[in-house]
């Protein structure tokens, strides 16, 4: 398995427990955190403009373009069953740390603030259709700090990136992913209450 056409990383079934669950639960009540503001007060009620911003992943790919995860959206189908997923531990080689750190959206600036508990939840990780490579969606920064600690071993759930198709798009249309009640990215709504 791989992300860069590299073999030769040890993988190896593992167990995803009644912890890593609820890493995953604790952290969508942070993402999916709504803010509402009061536009102005009108005769019959008030307008008030909400938004969220949600935790996504953008991949391209010659063979497939450019297209973006809904990871919130993805842990959401995990945790109710709707997309099965298998927990696995690999030790990280040095050059799946260097093709992650240069393509995988890292931010070296973010990883010294990485706290402890962090560096213990599981990444993401997709696998295409060809069942040689996948991708890690999420678990980037985790995965790269860990390296860089020296904790070479890095715990991911693998799912099919057939299963997670209701949470992909193409980048910019980002607003199908709507239809399945998520809000995606930074959705921001306008809306009048009555009263």
């Amino acid at each position: 398995m791989s992300d860069d056409g590299n073999s030769g990383m040890f993988v190896e079934l593992d167990t995803f427990t009644d912890d890593d669950r609820e890493a995953l639960r604790d952290l969508s009540r942070h993402e999916e955190r709504r803010t509402e503001e009061v536009l102005c007060k009108v005769k019959d009620g008030t307008i008030i403009t909400s938004r969220e911003k949600r935790e996504v992943f953008s991949f391209e790919e010659p063979s497939i373009g450019a297209i973006t995860f809904d990871v919130r959206g993805i842990k959401n189908s995990i945790l109710a069953g709707r997309i099965p997923a298998a927990m696995y531990r690999m030790e990280i080689p040095e050059h799946f740390y260097q093709h992650v750190l240069a393509y995988n959206g890292v931010e070296p600036e973010r990883l010294p603030k990485l706290a402890a508990h962090d560096l213990e939840r599981p990444g993401i990780m997709v696998q295409w259709p060809d069942d040689d490579n996948a991708t890690l969606i999420d678990g980037n920064h985790r995965l790269c700090r860990r390296f860089q600690l020296g904790l070479k071993g890095f715990r991911f759930l693998l799912v099919h990136v057939g299963l997670c198709l209701p949470h992909i798009c193409r980048q910019g249309e980002e607003e199908i992913l709507f239809d399945h009640g998520d809000k995606t990215i930074l959705h921001r709504e306008v809306r009048k209450i009555e009263g």
